[in-house]
């Protein structure tokens, strides 16, 4: 047998892992999976091919996407191979769901002689604010190793549940898993709570994300690289990253029935879906429309002006239909019809 297997949430972290002197093997989990499809009773495998097809693009051909993902899940799935499988991780949604899906698989499997741990933080001494394993270098990774925690069958079955729940067409599932005592995933709660809250407000159609960045474009927070940084110091459940906060302001600036307007051309461009230069990309400007304040106020709803068709893991939203929203004021789904 191998020596150990380290599976964390990306490149970054991934990288830092290599540089260091912690011993074996490392698997990047690439996937930001709190956005798109993950519907229920699909094998990794199942859910991978339709990942694929998710990320693929003119840039990014689906034979090349698809064979990452077929290297990932067969590396994954070569576990005996190694003595120990560590999960590396820290404390947003991001890494909780890859968490749950990591811990799903091994949930069914038989790990003979294999030990799992996990190494999961949500602050390190001298960096604030923390973000992320990234922000570690890797003689500071290296010192995370004493916090590593075995994961017991019990753990198993309870992420077994989180990722059955996460994959429901009925979000009440989930819901109702944030009830279950979950000490041992000390961080999973939150996460999940602000999984639920980027659901379309009963307010007015936006989720927590597009509500913000409109507020903080009528704040004066107008540059779209400053917007990301301002509204990344407002989260304490942050799981975006800068591309994924772009495509938000793509949505609300380039649409039929704009809610932001931007500055030289109208339109919002990034890349990497757009071919921009960076001092052109930060020259942009956006402004709140007239629309947008309507919004804002609650005189009109985001997700049919938006056309809402999205997916929360197993639940798909289509502004068509009735629909999940999210009240704030009770903090729970509420089910909603069509929008007239």
């Amino acid at each position: 047998m191998g020596n150990k297997l380290n599976i964390t949430n990306g490149d970054g972290a991934g990288s830092l892992l290599k540089d260091s002197n912690i011993e074996g093997d490392v698997l990047p989990w690439r996937d930001t999976m709190q956005s798109g499809p993950f519907p229920k009773g699909l094998s990794l495998e199942e859910h991978s091919k339709l990942r694929a097809e998710v990320f693929s693009g003119p840039s990014m051909p689906l034979a090349d996407v698809m064979r990452d993902f077929e290297i990932r899940d067969q590396h994954l799935k070569a576990y005996n191979n190694y003595e120990e499988v560590v999960l590396w991780f820290e404390h947003d949604l991001l890494d909780q769901l890859q968490i749950l899906q990591i811990l799903n698989f091994f949930s069914g499997v038989e790990l003979g002689e294999t030990k799992l741990g996990l190494i999961c933080i949500n602050e390190f001494e001298g960096i604030s604010p923390f973000r992320g394993l990234g922000q570690l270098t890797p003689e500071q990774i290296e010192t995370l190793e004493p916090r590593k925690e075995d994961i017991s069958r019990e753990q198993l079955e309870l992420a077994k549940r989180g990722w059955q729940a996460f994959c429901e067409p009925d979000p009440t599932h989930l819901e109702n898993y944030l009830e279950t005592d979950l000490p041992s995933f000390p961080f999973l709660k939150a996460a999940l709570k602000r999984h639920l809250e980027e659901y379309p407000s009963v307010k007015n159609g936006l989720n927590k994300t597009q509500n913000k960045i409109l507020e903080l474009v009528k704040d004066g927070v107008t540059k779209p690289g400053r917007n990301f940084l301002e509204f990344m110091n407002s989260e304490t459940e942050f799981f975006m990253g800068d591309w994924t906060h772009f495509r938000e302001i793509e949505k609300l600036c380039n649409g039929h029935h704009p809610l932001l307007s931007c500055s030289p051309t109208g339109r919002f461009l990034s890349p990497p879906n757009d071919e921009i230069e960076i001092e052109d990309f930060k020259a942009q400007d956006l402004s709140i429309t007239e629309l947008g304040n309507e919004v804002m106020a609650g005189n009109k709803d985001a997700t049919k002006l938006l056309k809402l068709d999205q997916w929360f893991g197993g639940v798909h939203l289509d502004y068509k239909k009735p629909i999940w929203r999210w009240d704030e004021k009770r903090h729970q789904l509420i089910k909603t019809e069509p929008t007239s």
